[in-house]
C-alpha cells in the first residue's frame, strides 16, 4: 500500500495516514493499545511484523485484519470508494504464486 500510496500523497502523507490507522484501531479496540505503543510512528512493516510475531496468533490476526480494513474505511473516506479500489486493487488481490482452497479442484 505504501508504494502506491507514496507517489500520491508522499511519504509524510503515508505515514499520517498509517499512524491515524493505528490510532482509530486503538480507539475501537482498546485491548490492541499495547500493540500500538510498540510500533515505530514511521510505516516500518519489519518493525510492525516483529511486534506481530510476538503475539499470539489470535491476537495477531485479529490486529492484523483491523489495521487493514480501518486503512481500507479511512482511505475510502478521504478519496471516496471508487479510487480506493482502483488505486489498491493488486494490494487486494493474491499474488499469482498463491493458490487459494476454492482454486484447488479435487
Amino acid at each position: 500500500m505504501g508504494a502506491v500510496l507514496t507517489p500520491i500523497i508522499g511519504q509524510q502523507g503515508v505515514a499520517a495516514l498509517y499512524r491515524r490507522t493505528f490510532h482509530l484501531c486503538v480507539s475501537t479496540y482498546p485491548r490492541l493499545a499495547g500493540i500500538y505503543d510498540s510500533v515505530p510512528a514511521a510505516m516500518d512493516l519489519i518493525a510492525l511484523k516483529s511486534v506481530l510475531v510476538e503475539q499470539n496468533e489470535t491476537d495477531a490476526l485479529f490486529f492484523g485484519e483491523v489495521l487493514l480494513t480501518t486503512l481500507y474505511e479511512l482511505l475510502t473516506t478521504l478519496i471516496g470508494p471508487s479510487l480506493t479500489t482502483r488505486l489498491l486493487v493488486d494490494v487486494w488481490q493474491p499474488s499469482s504464486s498463491d493458490t487459494s482452497s476454492q482454486e484447488i479442484s479435487p
